[in-house]
């Protein structure tokens, strides 16, 4: 081959694995650059979640990481800063968990049992910087008290609802494959603290809201409207308050968050506040319900159960025997706030009406019944959706509960002591023995 030729093929080759090379570099960086920006584009609500999740499974400084890196991004929930400071300090890292335990209380965290009893926090205990912490929780505990101890300053927050509908139109315009993802992005991940503890107890996913509503369209459509059927019933709610304040001096009146669920449930409560399921107050007459379930369909209620049940969750957010254990406790706690909550509102809601008449014809019968079972754990014959069957309306504990309640009540010379008692019981079988409840059974025997 002519010498020239043969060092312009040379270059020529060179010249084609050098491209060959950049082309194949730049794919890799590209991939590489692609993850990296992924990775960075994570925003803070995602990081909070996979810190959480990290902390779960016990990967402490996996966690800290993540929290921290969601801090950076500018998420600001306390609880989050909480479980930055807990996971640091479980990782070994004292400093930076005290100042994460400072930012968390300088957001506003409260919960001044918590902070002290856990054990996680355990390495901080020994530290002077820890006395400092526990009395800035207490105070930003009483100032909160302060702050919601009046009745006319409660606030009904609704921004969920708004922001629901946004993600719902978004959605539904959508291909069906990209809902979830919507609805986590538009609705779940930016919602309030409300709608957070609302999910977190199990009664909201993405998922499963979409499966909801992809098999209720017409439902959905039609309760477009339910933020106005709210608004006109907060003034009664209101009126209820007062008359909680009135039988109960230390009531407070935390947030109230409406939020939209997947037809679940109608409320609970949390450290934050009073938490309700707006989609659960729309039976209305011109509500379609024939996509609904047969449980969905006895579970909606009309709005004008909001009050009722309202002030039921109130009961529960001021009640410290939560989680004392048992049928009977469970039970009172239950039907204490029932019994409440018609002293305030001055009624039940509609469902629970039903499932009186029905137990107060059989009302010895029930009580023998229950009295065989209520030392015992076992709530399924008693209490929530899976209590009912055969002709057995569901939440017979309920009004069990709400019998021994009303008892107590009308046998207490001093029916604000009454209330307070039911309140804060400290011993659920000498509750019972004291409302003389079952005496009526003995007196009057069949």
């Amino acid at each position: 081959m002519n010498p020239s030729l043969h060092r312009a093929v040379q270059r020529f080759r060179f010249l084609v694995f050098v491209i060959i090379v950049i082309t194949v570099s730049g794919h890799g960086i590209a991939r590489g650059d692609a993850a990296y920006q992924a990775d960075q584009e994570k925003t803070a609500s995602q990081l909070v979640k996979d810190g959480m999740a990290a902390y779960d499974k016990k990967e402490y400084q996996l966690a800290a990481k993540l929290l921290q890196e969601a801090g950076a991004k500018g998420a600001s929930d306390l609880d989050a800063f909480y479980k930055t400071a807990c996971a640091l300090a479980l990782a070994g890292d004292t400093e930076k968990a005290f100042y994460f335990l400072d930012k968390a209380i300088q957001a506003g965290f409260r919960n001044v049992s918590l902070l002290t009893y856990d054990v996680d926090l355990n390495s901080l205990h020994q530290d002077t910087k820890w006395e400092k912490m526990v009395a800035g929780c207490e105070t930003q505990r009483a100032k909160w008290i302060k702050e919601h101890g009046d009745p006319e300053n409660t606030r009904f927050i609704t921004a969920d609802i708004e922001r629901f509908w946004k993600a719902y139109d978004r959605a539904m315009a959508a291909p069906a494959q990209e809902r979830v993802a919507i609805f986590q992005s538009d609705y779940i991940d930016p919602g309030t603290v409300g709608l957070r503890d609302w999910a977190a107890s199990g009664r909201l996913n993405a998922k499963k809201l979409v499966q909801t509503i992809n098999a209720r369209p017409n439902f959905f459509k039609a309760i477009r409207p339910l933020k106005s059927w709210l608004d006109s019933q907060l003034p009664r709610t209101v009126i209820a308050f007062r008359k909680f304040k009135n039988l109960y001096q230390d009531a407070i009146f935390p947030e109230a968050y409406f939020v939209i669920g997947q037809l679940q449930s109608g409320g609970t409560s949390s450290s934050n506040g009073l938490l309700m399921g707006a989609e659960m107050f729309t039976g209305l007459l011109t509500t379609p319900r024939g996509e609904l379930n047969e449980w969905e369909q006895g579970a909606i209620m009309s709005p004008n159960d909001i009050p009722s049940l309202v002030a039921h969750e109130s009961v529960h957010f001021q009640q410290k025997f939560l989680g004392m254990g048992g049928l009977l406790c469970a039970c009172l706690q239950e039907g204490s706030a029932d019994f409440i909550s018609i002293l305030t509102a001055g009624q039940l809601i509609a469902r629970m009406d039903g499932i009186h008449s029905w137990a107060n014809a059989r009302e010895r019968e029930l009580w023998l019944e229950f009295q065989k079972e209520m030392d015992g754990k076992d709530t399924s014959r008693w209490l929530y959706g899976s209590s009912g069957g055969n002709g057995r309306p569901v939440d017979l504990g309920y009004w069990m509960g709400y019998k021994i309640s009303e008892a107590y009540f009308k046998n207490a010379s001093d029916k604000k002591q009454a209330v307070r008692d039911m309140l804060l019981i400290k011993d659920c079988k000498q509750f019972l023995n004291a409302s003389r409840y079952a005496e009526k059974f003995v007196a009057h025997p069949r």
